[in-house]
């Protein structure tokens, strides 16, 4: 009889202040220009920051210049990206294939390198891909078969519209290694 006397006094006061306080924290909207560390304490659990430079993907090491890399496995995509870092979902982000991955995380520091555009993002992944090595015409295939199902919206091309034009940058960049 102690326990639901204790129990019910504690939703009574401190308790009950300490749940409502929490509640109306996780209420607040992200900051507008949010830090890694301010992303993850907003972030609800079981997100963590990897260092610039210190991102690893199946044995490729990536980074996207100073910024870091935030590891959210409750975020509703593969991917995101903020001004000032990546985000990855490893749980959703570990089903697809390496270059896949290394695309997905390449597109979204192309965000953070060359701008907004989606289709700059894409022709950054691809470009970046091939000066590194991963990015090879199988492996482009490989992305352009994960894509190809998506539907145009109002920042993105069509998958196949967008796999056209990431098979004209890696062409222009194959004639650019050339010169």
């Amino acid at each position: 009889m102690v326990l639901p006397m204790q129990l019910m006094q504690c939703l009574a006061s401190s308790c009950l202040t300490s749940l409502l306080t929490v509640a109306i924290a996780s209420a607040q909207p992200l900051k507008s220009n949010p830090t890694p560390a301010d992303y993850v304490e907003r972030n609800g659990g079981g997100a963590s920051i990897v260092p610039a430079g210190k991102l690893v993907i199946d044995g490729y090491g990536m980074s996207c210049g100073q910024w870091a890399t935030v590891l959210d496995p409750n975020l509703d995509d593969y991917a995101a990206s903020y001004p000032q870092f990546v985000i990855l979902n490893p749980r959703v982000i570990g089903n697809v294939a390496t270059p896949v991955k290394l695309w997905i995380y390449s597109h979204e520091c192309g965000h953070l390198l060359a701008g907004p555009d989606e289709n700059k993002a894409d022709c950054f992944a691809v470009q970046r891909g091939k000066r590194m090595g991963w990015l090879t015409t199988q492996a482009l295939d490989q992305i352009c078969a994960f894509i190809s199902a998506a539907h145009a919206d109002r920042m993105h091309l069509s998958g196949p519209n967008r796999c056209t034009l990431m098979r004209q940058c890696y062409r222009d960049s194959s004639q650019n290694q050339k010169r």
